[in-house]
């Protein structure tokens, strides 16, 4: 497995979509985490297909999948005991196999596993180097701080790999234990599977790392959840058939805990941390001075000690919260466990990695027709709009047991998509556990950034339009139309509209998420904060469920919207591109980062034009020192002579040499 992350130039978002993934990251920032849905998938599914289990193809895989939106990753570790790690390989590789040359292909032979029992070639991998019993596959290699203090711009391209050795989220990177990046590392047939000897949890965690590392900007950063699965690794000599029980279980370094933390631990958010911060919101949540941060109220319940401390049972922090106050990127939780792991030592992770059930909650009831609406299981309730009745915290829906999934090369993905969509609509994190049109991520990274793309719930299809102007093709409209409205026709997503169109204005309840209604009076954008009735306040929809519940009070509304909508407290007035709520005075929290004009050219220009004014400005002082200097008395040249050496020693910073 690749240590870098290094996505395919397909996978990487472009206008508008990259502006429509930053929006909606931006929308739910103070909203507690477990109300936020996100797109999730298998990594045996979509990078592990057909048996093979490949170091370079997989790390392509999960790069593609982090470029284009998943942010939920299922891991199927398996533990082999006789080498002591941690594996996607399902069958145990006998330890004398791990130093093989590259360039090679061993197949290994039922029975015994000495060196008599298995055959190794030296020349290139291809299918025809294996049995017809080994699948075949192919597979290409595509060659926080304070939220100003970033050096990408908003509504470019997708934050992709750059080379920055510091991190704006945070100043100290953990140092990683790499495991040789090859393209040709060896492979080893046992029965069914075809693997390399590397492609284990360390190399993952390695390339998380450096994920992480080149997203660490305001811009770029998300937070990722990993829900880990346990098994033992299949017998080398019968890989077919069930796993034994491992000799030896993990301890100590080998504990999974400690395998993520070698490398993240200063990004991960642990089940400790969350416990202690719930004792004392004072200190936690609320004692941060930038309101921005701290979690809304409204989705979980709080408790005031006699000594005033603030505490909470279900509570959980926001994104900004542990992104961009606490620099922490990663979340961990538990998943399946195997019964031959269930006397894993469980005790020696808990302060880590969240206990089953923490970080998802499996919807079991949902149900969908043939073409993906769903039926049952929806937490749009249209009968109560109260929290304590629609929880959504942590909802998750996997695989339908009746739902047909795209799974051959010439299905419909439109059924899946439809599902999808209407999953996150209803307050439900959809998890792809099926791969997708019988192939994987790596060699056709399309279906899979379909399905992601399928969660949007709040720009509407190519929207929003005037993402996509630039000074060097200006829009005639780009000037006024920079104002979100959400339309009902469009099942509530949003569009771009003239700001000075008169709209009703979309109000939210000041105690309930969920409880909105349309402001009596028709006005423009400007004039929108001021028009709702008393107990609520002109907002935009921060999560999919509270988008759901606009779209129904619109829905049940007598308004004449004259197929247009309501305004919503989104808009880019500011800089063109960059949207922000807060109403028409709202400033672009990347101002400094973009600038007036948002043009990738003229900031790239701006740097070396700004530091050459600096070197002349520099030059001139010298030149004006120096002959000031030759004028003056005799009895100074020895003093002058003393100062050249230190005056020709000192580096100008901020000057690009």
């Amino acid at each position: 497995m690749s240590e870098n992350y290094n996505p395919g130039s397909s996978a990487l978002p472009v206008l508008p979509y990259s502006t429509v993934l930053l929006s909606q990251r931006d929308l739910g920032l103070r909203v507690p985490i477990n109300f936020v849905t996100d797109p999730g998938v298998s990594l045996r599914v979509a990078c592990f297909i057909e048996g093979r289990y490949e170091d370079e193809s997989s790390g392509d895989c999960i790069s593609n999948l982090l470029a284009v939106g998943f942010r939920r990753f299922e891991l199927d570790l398996y533990w082999d005991a006789g080498r002591s790690v941690w594996s996607f390989c399902p069958v145990s590789i006998p330890p004398g196999l791990q130093n093989l040359t590259p360039l090679s292909t061993v197949t290994l032979f039922p029975g015994s596993t000495s060196a008599s029992n298995f055959s190794q070639s030296t020349s290139p991998a291809t299918a025809s180097s294996f049995s017809s019993q080994t699948p075949q596959t192919s597979s290409t290699r595509p060659n926080l701080n304070p939220r100003q203090q970033t050096t990408n711009a908003p509504t470019l391209t997708n934050p992709g790999p750059t080379s920055t050795a510091e991190s704006s989220l945070g100043q100290i990177l953990p140092s990683v234990s790499s495991i040789p990046d090859t393209s040709n590392n060896p492979l080893v047939a046992i029965g069914p599977f075809v693997c390399t000897t590397s492609i284990n949890l360390s190399t993952f965690t390695s390339q998380l790392l450096d994920y992480i590392q080149k997203t660490e900007n305001t811009l770029g950063a998300h937070l990722l959840y990993l829900i880990l699965n346990l098994h033992a690794a299949s017998s080398e000599q019968d890989p077919a058939a069930p796993a034994p029980q491992p000799a030896t279980l993990p301890e100590g370094p080998n504990l999974l805990g400690h395998q993520f933390a070698d490398n993240l631990t200063d990004y991960i958010y642990t089940e400790s941390t969350l416990f202690s911060d719930r004792l004392n919101l004072n200190d936690s949540w609320y004692n941060i001075q930038n309101e921005l941060y701290r979690p809304v109220e409204g989705y979980y319940e709080m408790n005031r000690t006699p000594n005033g401390i603030l505490t909470t049972e279900d509570g959980w922090p926001s994104e900004a919260y542990i992104e961009f106050a606490n620099s922490k990127r990663l979340l961990i939780g538990w998943g399946t466990v195997d019964p031959q792991m269930a006397e894993y030592n469980f005790t020696g992770d808990s302060g880590t990695i969240f206990r089953d059930g923490f970080i998802q909650d499996l919807q079991t009831d949902v149900r969908a027709t043939d073409d993906g609406a769903i039926t049952s299981g929806c937490f749009m309730n249209n009968g109560t709009d109260d929290l304590a009745q629609i929880n959504s915290s942590w909802a998750v829906i996997s695989t339908l047991p009746s739902f047909e999934y795209p799974t051959a090369a010439s299905a419909d993905l439109t059924p899946l998509l439809n599902l999808t969509s209407s999953a996150t609509s209803c307050g439900i994190s959809p998890h792809l556990n099926r791969t997708l049109l019988s192939t994987s991520a790596n060699t056709n990274s399309t279906p899979y950034s379909l399905f992601s793309r399928s969660t949007i719930w709040s720009w509407a299809p190519n929207e929003p339009q005037n993402a996509s102007t630039t000074s060097s093709s200006p829009s005639s409209d780009s000037e006024i139309f920079r104002c979100a409205i959400s339309n009902k026709d469009r099942d509530g997503r949003w569009i771009v509209d003239d700001c000075s169109a008169k709209r009703y204005a979309a109000c939210r309840a000041d105690d309930g998420p969920y409880n909105w209604t349309l402001a009596p009076v028709a006005v423009s954008y400007s004039f929108a904060s001021s028009n709702c009735p008393s107990e609520y306040t002109f907002a935009a929809p921060r999560t999919a469920l509270e988008n759901a519940y606009l779209t129904q009070a619109m829905r049940r509304s007598d308004r004449d919207f004259d197929g247009h909508g309501a305004w919503v407290d989104f808009n880019s007035l500011d800089v063109e591109g960059c949207w922000t709520t807060g109403g028409p005075n709202a400033t672009c929290p990347y101002r400094e980062a973009v600038g007036e004009q948002n043009d990738l050219e003229k900031r790239v220009i701006l740097v070396p034009t700004i530091a050459a004014i600096i070197v002349l400005i520099v030059t001139g002082l010298t030149v004006f020192v120096k002959c000031v200097g030759n004028r003056s008395s005799k009895r100074r040249v020895r003093k002058r002579s003393m100062m050249t050496t230190a005056r020709n020693g000192f580096v100008y910073e901020g000057v690009p040499s």
